[in-house]
């Protein structure tokens, strides 16, 4: 790749190229640019910006072999201002349009142009990067172009600007090379660990609840013994045994543990052989949602509705809650999780002003909600559960 000479190298190409719309090309300052006393044509070619490229800044040094690893290139765009001077406007202009037309054409800059361009200078190595150097127009708005000029305390002139990538300079550091393994370790196995991409809710169910046997989805699942299910609101996570046993697809069922809550868990897979150690799979979330049963009458006058009703897990302390009563949504009056209920919560809601009509309730703990859907009839096909429904008369 190229070095520390590479800014260098394409100015002097960008010069060069510039020759051709006229024999004076400068590349100075804005402020110190044009000669007050001097009338002839001239280009003047500042380079006024060098942004680092995004798309290059953590990409592996070119010629690493697999096992390697190097400090990235430095990726900079060359940001150029060029101005165009002359005897009256007409000539400027005149100018400029030639020199613009130069650059349009050579929208790259050749290997041998930067070497001809270049001759007798320190070498920079840049007509041998493997990206290839380009040339495009750059737009600046008037307030760019304004402050550009008024920090070098002078009058406006006509001018272009262009960017100039990606120019990569080598690191100087030396890449580490490890030597080639020759004994794979007492730990290694054949095949590949246990990689997760999703856990779904069972058949026909909108999200997981306790007791339900979920389906893991991934690649080398066949050796899995063991699945845990952590949650921030828990201090160890739950774990469950699989039970369908395939290498892409197995099922395990949600452990009934009496310290189990409803909201988002992270689920991954773990694998335990005799002789090494346990290996686990990466992380993928899934959702727990409460199983509810409304305690309060299903029929009711309109006006203001209460609604009470036992829930599954059990709430604990700090957990955002909230009953939805068709498309409206209330924070809970009352939680009452008594220490002789069990793994059960009661919670009641009020809400006012509700017209006559059948409402569907549903409860939302730390963003997971109950499942409100009952599956009938054969063919099976959807419909809102009565048990949870309330008739508002």
């Amino acid at each position: 790749m190229s070095n520390g000479h590479a800014i260098a190298a394409v100015t002097r190409t960008l010069q060069t190229l510039l020759v051709a719309a006229t024999p004076n090309v400068t590349m100075l300052p804005l402020d110190k640019a044009r000669d007050g006393a001097a009338s002839d044509e001239q280009l003047n070619l500042f380079l006024y910006n060098t942004p680092m490229s995004a798309a290059f800044r953590n990409s592996d040094p070119m010629g690493l072999r697999p096992g390697e690893s190097g400090s990235p290139p430095l990726p900079l765009m060359l940001h150029y201002l060029i101005t165009a001077y002359g005897a009256d406007e007409a000539s400027a202009h005149r100018v400029l349009g030639l020199a613009m037309s130069i650059l349009h054409d050579h929208t790259l800059l050749g290997r041998q142009e930067i070497v001809d361009a270049n001759h007798g200078e320190p070498v920079s190595d840049l007509d041998r990067q493997p990206e290839r150097v380009r040339i495009t127009p750059l737009t600046l708005s008037t307030h760019d172009m304004f402050e550009l000029w008024s920090g070098f305390a002078t009058s406006y002139r006509v001018s272009a600007a262009y960017e100039v990538s990606v120019v990569l300079i080598d690191s100087a550091r030396t890449p580490r090379s490890p030597l080639p393994v020759l004994r794979r370790g007492a730990a290694a196995v054949a095949g590949g660990d246990a990689v997760l991409t999703a856990v779904l809710a069972p058949e026909r169910a909108m999200i997981a609840t306790v007791g339900a046997s979920v389906r893991m989805l991934g690649s080398n699942l066949a050796a899995v013994s063991a699945v845990e299910f952590s949650h921030p609101r828990l201090s160890a996570p739950l774990v469950a045994a699989p039970e369908v046993a395939g290498d892409q697809e197995r099922r395990v069922r949600v452990p009934a543990d009496a310290g189990a809550v409803c909201g988002f868990y992270q689920v991954r897979a773990l694998t335990e052989r005799v002789g090494v150690p346990r290996v686990a799979s990466n992380s993928v979330p899934m959702g727990l949602g409460p199983t509810i049963s409304v305690t309060s009458p299903l029929a009711v006058p309109a006006g203001t509705v209460s609604v009470t009703l036992r829930c599954q897990p059990r709430i604990v302390a700090g957990q955002e809650v909230s009953v939805l009563l068709g498309s409206a949504s209330a924070a809970p009056a009352t939680v009452v999780t008594a220490p002789d209920a069990g793994d059960f919560s009661t919670v009641t809601a009020t809400f006012p002003l509700v017209g006559p009509g059948t409402y569907t309730v549903r409860l939302r703990i730390d963003g997971a909600d109950s499942d409100p859907v009952r599956y009938t009839g054969s063919p099976a096909v959807p419909e809102f559960d009565p048990a949870v429904q309330v008739v508002v008369s």
